[in-house]
């Protein structure tokens, strides 16, 4: 076969419909294709070349497919409306036509231009043509800084939660060293990391509350003095044993570095109302709102959490050292103190607890105060012991209020307080249970310690106390005085 059979038979089989030509015509020519020297076009080849094509449209995203089906339509329009285009645009959309035949002083009709006309026309439609394509490349441009910035955003997100990554591990690792100045500075790293992060506000009180649970024996008096006198032993002898002693964690140093974590915790947690005149983050701007707290089994010293709003607080099993302060604290969702011990004084004034209240087989060794706290939900101190004295005054119980089986070894004050749902005081012991103008609603199911009994009145039903008869000695001494009538 000559040459010009050879270049014959190409151009008729390109010119026959073919998916795999479409995809050459779109793609591009496959591996090996030359138009000087064409040769034998093989299926496989070209379906591999279609598959290959097809995984980089796939890769795109939608916006640059349609960006680059776009450009393949306009380019080659913009070329041609600058060649014959904007003749035809002339002849079949204006309605005119070129007349060279009259001469100049004549006048033609309105379809019809002279050569300077009509030229002076050709280039009005290619300089509108010109601008719609100097715009739309406009649009293109701001359409891609747009994304380049957009993707330079995302990198330095990526770049910020990398270094925040980094600082993260660094912090949690000091918090293992055994130099207490090492676990302070892990913990305010912690804390400066959370607050410019919201993210990780979190994971970090996670981190601060696994470290306070973990197991820790407060120091004794005796044992303080044992350190003083061993490290003046060392001193004097600088026995080699003296580097194995400094790196066991002081027990008093330990004790600070738990109050500091504390003390970030309640800091981030302390949420006052703001005033009037006070914009709503006047306040308190260093409040981290939605916080958990997880202190199962921890040994806490001197909590001080007065004016906190936590959502979710597990102290089960906890162990407060020292005095606990939870005055007007807020617990937006469920609050249990389950199985804790209370060492020292437990304040829970003006409390709100949101939802369930569990403080079943806790003890307080001493005085418990819940005057004014508001329990919205049920509420249970089942078995719970009362060495100190209790203090429920003024309290609102607006869920079941359970106190089945409570020891009160002292006082046990509810003056005033209001049970809106069922109650139950079934065999608690206790000195002295005061329930006097206990506000009650006598369609529910009660039970009250010996002694009480639900009067009702005109503004509502309340609790007093049964008025034992007087005993028989005393009727005959009421008899003997009494002055009799003469008949």
């Amino acid at each position: 076969m000559t040459m010009a059979g050879d270049l014959a038979s190409l151009v008729t089989g390109l010119a026959a419909p073919h998916p795999q030509r479409q995809a050459v015509s779109v793609c591009g020519p496959p591996p090996g294709f030359s138009p000087m020297f064409p040769g034998p076009v093989t299926i496989p080849s070209l379906a591999v070349h279609q598959a290959s094509c097809g995984s980089i449209i796939g890769a795109m995203k939608p916006s640059s497919i349609v960006v680059l089906v776009l450009v393949l339509v306009a380019v080659p329009t913009l070329a041609w409306m600058l060649g014959p285009g904007a003749t035809w645009v002339l002849e079949n959309i204006d309605g005119v036509t070129l007349n060279n035949d009259v001469p100049p002083p004549a006048t033609l009709p309105s379809d019809e231009l002279t050569a300077k006309d009509w030229a002076s026309a050709i280039a009005a439609v290619r300089g509108n043509v010109l601008a719609v394509a100097t715009g739309l490349a406009a649009l293109l441009a701001v359409f891609y800084t747009a994304r380049n910035a957009d993707t330079a955003r995302r990198m330095f997100r990526l770049g910020e939660r990398g270094h925040d990554t980094d600082r993260f591990s660094k912090a949690v690792e000091q918090l293992g060293s055994d130099q207490a100045p090492v676990r302070l500075g892990g913990l305010y790293a912690l804390e400066q990391l959370a607050q410019s992060n919201p993210a990780l506000r979190q994971t970090v009180v996670d981190v601060t509350c696994a470290y306070l649970r973990m197991p820790w024996t407060p120091p004794r008096e005796e044992d303080r003095q044992q350190q003083i006198r061993a490290a003046q032993r060392a001193a004097r002898t600088r026995s080699p044993g003296r580097a194995e002693a400094q790196a066991v964690r002081n027990p008093d140093e330990e004790g600070l570095v738990r109050l500091t974590a504390q003390s970030l915790l309640a800091d981030h947690l302390r949420w006052r109302k703001p005033r009037w005149w006070q914009r709503p983050t006047a306040a308190n701007p260093r409040f981290w709102p939605g916080i958990r707290l997880d202190l199962t089994g921890a040994t806490l010293l001197n909590f001080a959490f007065s004016d906190c709003r936590i959502d979710t607080a597990v102290f089960i099993g906890a162990t407060f050292t020292d005095n606990a302060w939870f005055d007007d604290t807020t617990f937006m969702d469920s609050a249990w103190f389950y199985n804790a011990t209370f060492v020292g004084y437990a304040q829970f004034d003006r409390a709100n607890f949101s939802s369930i209240a569990s403080f079943s087989k806790a003890t307080f060794a001493s005085t418990a105060s819940f005057d004014e706290a508001t329990f919205a939900d049920e509420t249970q101190f089942n078995k719970a012991a009362f060495t100190g004295k209790a203090s429920f005054r003024r309290t609102a119980f607006i869920g079941d209020a359970w106190f089945y089986g409570v020891t009160f070894v002292r006082d046990a004050r509810f003056d005033q307080a209001t049970f809106t749902r069922d109650s139950s005081f079934s065999d608690t012991q206790g000195m002295l249970i005061e329930l006097t103008m206990a506000r009650v609603r006598p369609d529910r199911a009660h039970d009250w310690p010996p002694g009480w009994h639900v009067e009702t009145r005109p503004d509502g039903a309340v609790l007093e106390r049964y008025s034992p008869p007087p005993e028989d000695g005393a009727k005959d001494e009421q008899a003997d005085g009494e002055p009799t009538s003469s008949t």
